[in-house]
């Protein structure tokens, strides 16, 4: 984020239809710069300049919403491709 850009809450950016918000991009976190690493339903996996990681609202990351990039989902299966766990109402695999 070299240049001066206006930050927004990542839970304000819309993807276009059919896609889902990609992990790999830079964001600030009360103030801190991060690298997001994952992004969830409402949270997302940040990477510190530490190396810590953390799990922060979607909320609290704030972001330039040109710079967030987008990959396609998966509609027929109701989840985009990130989607880690199983969604309410769906049966089991066993």
């Amino acid at each position: 984020m070299g240049r001066a850009a206006e930050l927004v809450p990542l839970a304000s950016v819309v993807p276009p239809a059919n896609h889902e918000v990609a992990a790999g991009f830079d964001a600030v976190v009360d103030g801190e710069p991060v690298r997001v690493r994952a992004v969830l339903e409402r949270t997302v996996v940040v990477e510190h300049a530490n190396c810590e990681r953390s799990v922060v609202s979607k909320e609290r990351c704030m972001v330039d919403a040109e710079s967030v990039p987008f990959v396609p989902g998966n509609p027929a299966a109701g989840v985009g491709p990130r989607q880690w766990r199983r969604l309410p109402g769906k049966p089991s695999k066993t």
